[in-house]
């Protein structure tokens, strides 16, 4: 498997403190099955420091320490970026890391509270820049957990979806884990991954939301999720994607039925 959202670096946000930490977490990931990680610390005005180069450099000093530790672990470069307006002007300066450096993915993450206006106009944006949005965690946005259809437009229009393995598994709480499910189902879901910050609540596996996406999708498009698509875009490569499917009918209910008899009897008696 491949996780393309984890704060393992150590010192550069809200994630692993130190480097003992981030081979701590590490160790935790390969004995998960995870063989590769994408290091995404934020980029954001809490943190204005986490360049291209200081990610770079904080990447290679990692694989540096991995390979001393032993652990057979590949990583990759990259970061979450806030959800403004200038990321196109951003990236295209070499200002913000977009995954494995490629310009060609960039993992954008959504506020946990509203659905900023014009953000289909920035997601165009960057596709005319030639990269390829992935829209971190919208599970756990208030705005998508009252209508996940919304996800739907940005999903036809070549945005990619990364859900968290904790909300898949209920770890935010019942309603989290049903948007998360109705997303996997209507194959409005790319990525699974840890969004790891430590070895605590926060951890890096991906092995239980993976059984149970399994059991939910069968094991071919899990596949696909944990470990094809991501592989693809580490490689700078866009996946082939299935089209997202329409909600299931909603089952009216015997009063439904009743009242809806009713109407239309009334309705051809005048």
């Amino acid at each position: 498997m491949i996780d393309v959202h984890c704060h393992i670096l150590p010192g550069l946000d809200d994630g692993s403190e130190n480097w003992d930490l981030s081979l701590k977490m590490a160790r935790m990931a390969v004995e998960d099955g995870i063989t590769g990680i994408v290091c995404t610390p934020h980029w954001s005005p809490a943190f204005p420091g986490n360049n291209r180069e200081v990610v770079l450099a904080a990447v290679e000093e990692f694989r540096s320490r991995l390979k001393d530790a032993g652990i057979a672990l590949e990583i990759y470069p990259g970061c979450e970026m806030v959800m403004h307006f200038d990321l196109p002007e951003k990236i295209e300066a070499n200002e913000i890391l977009t995954i494995n450096d490629s310009r060609k993915f960039a993992l954008v993450e959504m506020p946990h509270e509203v659905i900023p206006p014009n953000v289909d106009h920035l997601f165009w944006m960057l596709r005319v820049k030639g990269v390829t949005p992935i829209l971190g965690h919208p599970e756990r946005n208030w705005m998508v957990m009252k209508k996940p259809g919304l996800m739907q437009k940005w999903v036809e229009s070549g945005v990619l979806v990364q859900i968290t393995a904790a909300s898949l598994v209920g770890h935010f709480g019942r309603e989290v884990r049903e948007v998360s499910i109705n997303l996997l189902k209507r194959r409005m879901v790319h990525f699974v991954a840890t969004d790891s910050h430590n070895c605590g609540r926060r951890k890096p596996i991906l092995s239980e939301a993976r059984a149970l996406a399994t059991s939910i999708i069968g094991s071919n498009e899990a596949e696909r999720i944990f470990s094809e698509i991501p592989a693809c875009i580490v490689r700078g490569d866009l996946p082939e994607m299935l089209e997202p499917l329409p909600p299931a009918e909603k089952k009216s209910s015997f009063l439904d039925r009743f009242f809806s008899f009713r109407r239309d009897f009334y309705r051809k008696c005048g």
